[in-house]
């Protein structure tokens, strides 16, 4: 007896559902394989931003970031 992966039982699915539906499974499975794409800048391109902040700009970033950051609102939502 032959299995039926994954990829064949979608589209025996989807065969059967309306065009529009048919749409909006399409936009479902772009944006699921949009997310699970890992995005970021290489280094080489953050490269250039090294050393535009102070010692004292950087530490008092890393302050004013760690203080923000670690405070939860319990009224904000």
């Amino acid at each position: 007896m032959q299995q039926i992966t994954v990829k064949q039982q979608i589209d025996r699915k989807l065969e059967v559902l309306p065009v529009d539906v048919q749409r909006k499974v399409l936009f479902y499975i772009d944006h699921l394989t949009e997310s699970s794409i890992q995005r970021g800048i290489s280094g080489k391109k953050l490269a250039h931003f090294a050393g535009i902040l102070s010692e004292e700009d950087a530490k008092e970033l890393s302050h004013i970031i760690e203080e923000g950051c670690e405070k939860i609102d319990g009224n904000e939502w």
